[in-house]
Formats: C-alpha cells, sequence, structure tokens
C-alpha cells in the first residue's frame, strides 16, 4: 500500500477552505477579528459552540462544492499520479450529510480529476480521525494534513505524516516536516528536486 497510496486531508490541504468560509462570514456580516486563530470563534468573536454551528451551515451548504484549490496543490498532486503512480485517499471531517458528500466529492473531481481518487472517507464535522488513520497503521504511507494534533497521530501510527504550512499552525516545532507549497511536498515524497 505505501508504495502508491498518499492520505491526504482536504480543507487546509487540498482546498481553501479558510478562505471560502470567511467569505460566507463576512457575507453574513461577520468580520474576521483574529486571522491567526485556528478556532473559527476565536476567529470570528464567537462562543466555541457558536463557532461550530457557523461551521456545520457550511459544511452541509451547496458552497463546499465550490471551494477553490489551495495553493498549487492542483498541479502537484496531478504530477504525482500521472508520473509517480500515486492514488490519493481523502479523510476529511467535513458532515454525515450525504448530499455535502457528495458535493465534496463533485468539488474534488472537478479541481483534481476523477481518476486519482482511490477512496474518500466522510466523518462529521470536527471528527478525529484517529479510527480511520488506525486502519493504515504501519503502512508507511505519506499522511499529508494541515492539523498538527493529527499529523503526529498519523506519524504514532507508522505513517509519515507531512504538514502543510498556514498562520493557525506556525507555533508548530515538531518533528513532522512542514511545508507551505505542494511543490516542497512533491519534491519530499518525490525526491526531486
Amino acid at each position: 500500500m505505501k508504495d502508491n497510496i498518499i492520505l491526504v486531508d482536504c480543507d487546509g490541504v487540498l482546498c481553501d477552505w479558510e478562505y471560502a468560509f470567511t467569505q460566507f462570514m463576512h457575507h453574513k456580516g461577520f468580520p474576521t477579528l483574529d486571522t491567526s486563530a485556528y478556532n473559527i470563534g476565536s476567529r470570528f468573536g464567537f462562543t466555541p459552540e457558536q463557532g461550530h454551528t457557523f461551521v456545520e451551515e457550511f459544511n452541509d451548504s451547496a458552497a463546499i462544492a465550490f471551494l477553490p484549490p489551495l495553493r498549487d496543490a492542483v498541479y502537484y498532486m496531478k504530477r504525482l499520479n500521472m508520473f509517480h503512480g500515486y492514488k490519493f485517499h481523502c479523510i476529511t471531517s467535513l458532515s454525515t450529510n450525504k448530499y455535502a458528500q457528495k458535493l465534496r466529492t463533485q468539488n474534488l473531481n472537478l479541481l483534481f480529476g476523477e481518476g486519482i481518487w482511490d477512496d474518500y472517507i466522510y466523518l462529521g464535522c470536527g471528527a478525529d480521525k484517529d479510527e480511520v488513520l488506525a486502519k493504515y497503521k504501519d503502512t508507511g504511507c505519506y499522511w499529508v494534513e494541515d492539523k498538527p494534533k493529527n499529523a503526529e497521530v498519523g506519524q504514532e501510527l507508522g505513517l509519515n505524516s507531512i504538514i502543510v504550512a498556514h498562520e493557525h499552525n506556525a507555533s508548530y516545532n515538531g518533528e513532522i516536516p512542514r511545508f507551505w507549497k505542494w511543490k516542497h511536498i512533491y519534491n519530499h515524497i518525490t525526491g526531486e528536486e
């Protein structure tokens, strides 16, 4: 499995969820108060519970079908697939709503193409990924994630974790490599320069 499967989170790794959600909130009349906050409540000045409610609303809306790609993800994921034979398993804490899941699949297929995906694994909004990642234990698969806690869980399970750099994870100082661009992730995986 490790030779041809890369595990990827979606939001903040493949798609620019943060940008789309911020536009959604601005449209509702809520300005961003703290761009460095990972917690949506802190970012927009709500309680954590209110923030979670807005995230659920957004994730279950049609907007989830129109997320833009994150940085250079499309180009380098397609290269990993076409030139190196990698397929991707998307592990995303989106929603249990089957229609939201279909919209996410549609969005990913539109951005990256249908042929690069081997599996889509959908979890509830904000759900932990520990149980799903445990199924890949000791495979050595690459696991690309933007949340350090999830990357560390993968590392502990014998995966090769990579963190996509964002302002919200800038304070991470562990041993897992952290890259801003997919170009650098691509180079790390393939050994190319």
